[in-house]
Protein backbone atom coordinates (compact mmCIF):
# COMPACT_ATOMS: atom_id res chain seq x y z
CA UNK A 1 0.00 0.00 0.00
CA UNK A 2 1.16 3.23 -1.10
CA UNK A 3 1.09 6.34 1.80
CA UNK A 4 -0.30 9.41 -0.24
CA UNK A 5 0.04 11.38 2.89
CA UNK A 6 2.35 14.64 2.13
CA UNK A 7 3.37 14.26 6.15
CA UNK A 8 4.60 11.67 7.47
CA UNK A 9 3.41 10.75 11.18
CA UNK A 10 6.12 12.91 13.49
CA UNK A 11 5.76 15.60 11.09
CA UNK A 12 2.38 15.87 11.48
CA UNK A 13 2.32 15.92 15.12
CA UNK A 14 4.57 18.75 14.95
CA UNK A 15 1.94 20.95 12.69
CA UNK A 16 -0.75 19.99 14.68
CA UNK A 17 0.94 20.49 18.50
CA UNK A 18 4.08 22.81 17.70
CA UNK A 19 7.83 21.21 18.15
CA UNK A 20 7.94 17.79 20.69
CA UNK A 21 10.92 19.12 22.79
CA UNK A 22 8.43 21.94 24.16
CA UNK A 23 11.27 24.67 23.89
CA UNK A 24 9.99 28.26 24.25
CA UNK A 25 11.25 30.83 22.63
CA UNK A 26 11.50 33.40 25.55
CA UNK A 27 12.57 36.24 22.26
CA UNK A 28 9.43 34.75 20.44
CA UNK A 29 7.04 35.24 23.63
CA UNK A 30 8.49 38.31 24.77
CA UNK A 31 8.29 40.12 21.48
CA UNK A 32 4.53 39.24 21.54
CA UNK A 33 3.34 39.52 25.18
CA UNK A 34 1.50 42.60 26.01
CA UNK A 35 1.44 44.48 28.96
CA UNK A 36 -1.30 46.24 31.07
CA UNK A 37 -2.70 47.03 34.09
CA UNK A 38 0.26 49.69 34.23
CA UNK A 39 3.29 47.52 32.86
CA UNK A 40 5.73 49.07 30.26
CA UNK A 41 8.15 47.43 28.74
CA UNK A 42 10.52 50.12 30.40
CA UNK A 43 9.40 48.46 33.73
CA UNK A 44 11.68 47.12 36.15
CA UNK A 45 8.94 44.20 36.78
CA UNK A 46 8.86 43.45 33.13
CA UNK A 47 12.62 43.47 32.94
CA UNK A 48 13.21 41.33 35.99
CA UNK A 49 10.04 39.19 34.55
CA UNK A 50 12.02 38.29 31.38
CA UNK A 51 15.42 37.54 33.10
CA UNK A 52 13.52 35.16 35.07
CA UNK A 53 12.42 33.53 32.44
CA UNK A 54 15.38 33.34 30.87
CA UNK A 55 17.45 32.30 33.34
CA UNK A 56 14.18 29.11 33.91
CA UNK A 57 15.27 25.35 32.05
CA UNK A 58 12.49 23.87 29.33
CA UNK A 59 10.72 22.28 31.75
CA UNK A 60 10.03 25.61 34.19
CA UNK A 61 9.13 27.39 31.34
CA UNK A 62 7.00 24.76 30.33
CA UNK A 63 5.21 25.03 33.59
CA UNK A 64 4.96 28.69 33.24
CA UNK A 65 3.07 28.65 29.61
CA UNK A 66 1.12 25.21 31.28
CA UNK A 67 0.15 27.68 34.32
CA UNK A 68 -0.84 31.01 31.91
CA UNK A 69 -2.43 29.27 28.98
CA UNK A 70 -3.08 25.20 30.38
CA UNK A 71 -1.05 24.83 27.25
CA UNK A 72 2.28 23.44 27.53
CA UNK A 73 3.64 23.56 24.54
CA UNK A 74 3.93 27.34 22.74
CA UNK A 75 1.39 27.29 19.13
CA UNK A 76 2.91 26.18 16.10
CA UNK A 77 3.17 29.49 14.10
CA UNK A 78 4.71 31.34 16.92
CA UNK A 79 3.56 33.08 19.88
CA UNK A 80 2.44 36.19 17.52
CA UNK A 81 -0.54 33.73 16.26
CA UNK A 82 -1.88 32.97 20.27
CA UNK A 83 -4.76 34.91 20.80
CA UNK A 84 -5.73 35.98 23.35
CA UNK A 85 -2.02 37.12 23.26
CA UNK A 86 0.28 36.07 26.60
CA UNK A 87 -0.45 38.72 28.85
CA UNK A 88 1.27 40.15 31.51
CA UNK A 89 -1.03 42.27 34.32
CA UNK A 90 0.03 44.11 36.79
CA UNK A 91 -0.88 43.58 40.28
CA UNK A 92 0.09 46.39 42.73
CA UNK A 93 1.18 44.98 46.52
CA UNK A 94 2.29 46.88 49.49
CA UNK A 95 4.11 44.07 50.55
CA UNK A 96 5.52 40.65 49.04
CA UNK A 97 4.16 38.53 51.42
CA UNK A 98 0.53 40.08 49.93
CA UNK A 99 -0.41 37.41 47.14
CA UNK A 100 1.26 35.12 44.67
CA UNK A 101 1.18 35.20 40.95
CA UNK A 102 -2.28 34.29 39.40
CA UNK A 103 -3.46 33.32 35.64
CA UNK A 104 -6.51 33.59 33.68
CA UNK A 105 -6.12 30.79 31.41
CA UNK A 106 -9.05 31.73 28.88
CA UNK A 107 -7.51 35.17 28.32
CA UNK A 108 -3.99 33.79 28.56
CA UNK A 109 -3.25 36.37 31.87
CA UNK A 110 -0.45 36.49 34.02
CA UNK A 111 -1.57 38.37 36.93
CA UNK A 112 2.14 39.16 38.02
CA UNK A 113 2.40 41.45 41.44
CA UNK A 114 4.67 44.00 41.86
CA UNK A 115 7.86 42.33 43.96
CA UNK A 116 10.65 44.20 45.96
CA UNK A 117 13.27 41.81 44.13
CA UNK A 118 14.04 39.86 41.16
CA UNK A 119 14.58 36.79 43.70
CA UNK A 120 11.21 37.27 45.41
CA UNK A 121 9.84 37.44 41.71
CA UNK A 122 11.60 34.32 40.97
CA UNK A 123 10.60 32.64 43.98
CA UNK A 124 7.12 33.38 43.81
CA UNK A 125 6.41 32.87 40.11
CA UNK A 126 7.74 28.96 40.63
CA UNK A 127 5.92 28.54 43.54
CA UNK A 128 2.67 29.51 41.72
CA UNK A 129 3.50 27.41 38.71
CA UNK A 130 4.70 24.19 40.15
CA UNK A 131 2.33 23.96 42.93
CA UNK A 132 -0.57 24.03 40.57
CA UNK A 133 -2.18 27.09 42.61
CA UNK A 134 -3.23 30.20 41.28
CA UNK A 135 -5.91 29.78 39.08
CA UNK A 136 -8.75 32.09 39.00
CA UNK A 137 -12.05 31.60 37.11
CA UNK A 138 -12.30 34.83 35.58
Amino acid sequence: STNNSIFNEPELQVVISGPTNGSIDVEDLKANAKLTGGYTIFDSQIRRFWRVVSSFDDHQRADLLRFVTSCERPPPLGFASMNPPFTIQRVPISSDGDKLPTASTCFNILKLPTYSSEKMLKDRLLYSIQSGSGFELT
